[in-house]
């Protein structure tokens, strides 16, 4: 080997610092550099592996949020239909109501005009009657002839129709 220009000590001795150089190279600071490097590829697998927890937590939050929101929604449609149900039973019972006194007071105004017509009907014949003995009297007691008895009877109607119940007392 010496031929080439290598001693063989030399190169021993070179093997020797150059694998002393590796372990110590390895030792302080490719050790430590990959210790670093693992640590933080750990990490960065940590984080990525939270990330995607909370990407999962976070839909299955969506989903739940959802969930919520048409519940929220069901029970508004709910209470929508329901207060218009409510609603529209009370105009029902109002309405009811309202017919009802509606009939009550179209009843007790019938009963009234009936009344009235009928106390009517019986003052007329009261009247017709009074006129008819006031007549009838007063051809009694002057027993005059037919024409005399019509004037007689036409004066009295005449009298009633006025309103002077009094010219019939004077005759």
């Amino acid at each position: 080997m010496e031929a080439l220009g290598i001693n063989g000590w030399q190169l021993i001795v070179q093997l020797i610092a150059f694998l002393i150089f590796i372990v110590l190279l390895w030792k302080y600071a490719l050790g430590p550099i990959v210790g670093v490097i693992d640590a933080r590829q750990d990490r960065i697998r940590e984080s990525m592996e939270a990330a995607e927890r909370m990407q999962r937590e976070l839909k299955a939050t969506q989903a739940r949020n959802e969930e919520v929101l048409q519940e929220a929604r069901r029970e508004g449609q709910e209470i929508i239909a329901n207060a218009r149900q409510n609603s529209e039973q009370m105009i029902a019972r109002a309405r009811e109501e309202a017919d009802t006194q509606a009939d009550t007071y179209l009843k007790r105004a019938e009963e009234t005009l009936r009344r009235e017509t009928e106390q009517a009907r019986q003052q007329l014949r009261q009247d017709v009657a009074d006129l008819a003995v006031a007549a009838a009297g007063r051809i009694v007691r002057k027993e005059l002839d037919p024409s005399t008895q019509s004037r007689l009877i036409e004066e009295t109607l005449a009298s009633a129709s006025s309103g002077r119940g009094d010219g019939i007392a004077r005759q």
